[in-house]
């Protein structure tokens, strides 16, 4: 009977999972996070964001109780976490990518029709605009501050002179690479509207003149080239298989002999026994895209050798997140 209760505690954990990340999401939609730095009381949080004395002392007792705010003697502040991550201009900020998450409750909640239908029921999360695919490009940001700088530690990108950031996002990771590598150029291709938002990024880390850019759709567009190296990072989950493999080819293409593509994605064991993140994050995939999921490592390795890479190799950067590294073969 008591292995039965602990099971019963396992699945009402995981059921009511939803209200923590309701609370987080209401904190952030409301300021709260940008009003206790400094300790307030919950009527004065309350007169501060404009909410009722009620229920601001509900979420505020809340967000103490899944311990991103501290509570003493009447009073809350921001604990280390919120004040790290949660207040605006603070350099850990993710703001953005819990508001993307926040823009995903909708299509989660449709989860079980997209399993019956094999594809999601809403739109391409590709087709996204405004302020919706802004949140998302700054918040791959918000993650990829800290993720390029593990990519960096992971492997040796000194040799490269010419990288071409595919589907490059924000440009945070082609940003890392050229303050790494001062004789590094860059070219970031993306969709035109998230390439004005690269623009910005660029900008704001003074590497304007070190940078190129291609607007386009990269299914169908040029890539330019010659490049001797090409980086898609966390581009794969979002296409099919078929897609990514015709990608592939076109990254062969546009690479000079010895040149590499590294691709940077939730990689799966071939058995797809883990990493539990890649294997849920394909259901964010499921719901989100026509075709997209997460791919193994055998998968990835048929399409490199497919387009004509040398064998490729697996580098290990975080438990969820690898990288595969295949090299064009050189003329001689």
């Amino acid at each position: 009977m008591r292995e039965v209760q602990e099971f019963s505690t396992l699945i009402s954990g995981v059921a009511g999972a939803y209200r923590r990340s309701q609370i987080l999401f209401a904190g952030l939609e409301l300021g709260v996070f940008t009003h206790l730095e400094h300790p307030a009381s919950s009527g004065e949080a309350a007169a501060k964001t404009g909410c009722s004395p009620r229920g601001m002392a509900m979420l505020l007792d809340g967000l103490a109780a899944i311990e991103l705010l501290e509570k003493k003697d009447g009073l809350y502040v921001n604990g280390p976490a919120a004040s790290a991550c949660l207040v605006p201009g603070k350099p850990g900020w993710q703001g953005e990518i819990v508001r993307h998450s926040m823009g995903s409750w909708d299509a989660w909640a449709g989860l079980a029709d997209c399993v019956r239908n094999g594809a999601c029921g809403a739109g391409d999360e590709r087709e996204r605009d405004g302020a919706a695919l802004r949140n998302f490009i700054l918040g791959m940001q918000n993650i990829a501050q800290f993720s390029a700088v593990e990519v960096l530690n992971a492997m040796d990108f000194s040799r490269f002179r010419r990288m071409f950031d595919l589907a490059g996002g924000p440009a945070t990771y082609s940003i890392a690479f050229l303050k790494a590598h001062p004789g590094m150029r860059a070219t970031l291709f993306d969709r035109p509207p998230v390439v004005e938002i690269a623009r910005e990024q660029v900008a704001a880390a003074g590497l304007t003149d070190r940078f190129g850019f291609l607007s386009g759709d990269c299914h169908t567009d040029p890539l330019g080239g010659p490049h001797d190296l090409v980086f898609m990072s966390n581009i794969i989950h979002s296409f099919s298989a078929a897609e990514n493999a015709r990608l592939v080819e076109k990254a062969f293409q546009v690479l000079e002999p010895g040149g590499v593509l590294v691709i940077k994605d939730f990689l799966t064991e071939n058995d797809r026994s883990g990493p539990a993140f890649s294997l849920i994050f394909a259901l964010h995939m499921l719901v989100h895209t026509p075709g997209g999921g997460t791919y193994s490592f055998g998968e990835v390795a048929e399409w490199t050798d497919a387009a004509g890479f040398a064998p490729g190799h697996a580098v290990p950067v975080t438990p969820q997140t690898r990288l595969w590294v295949a090299e064009k073969p050189g003329t001689g």
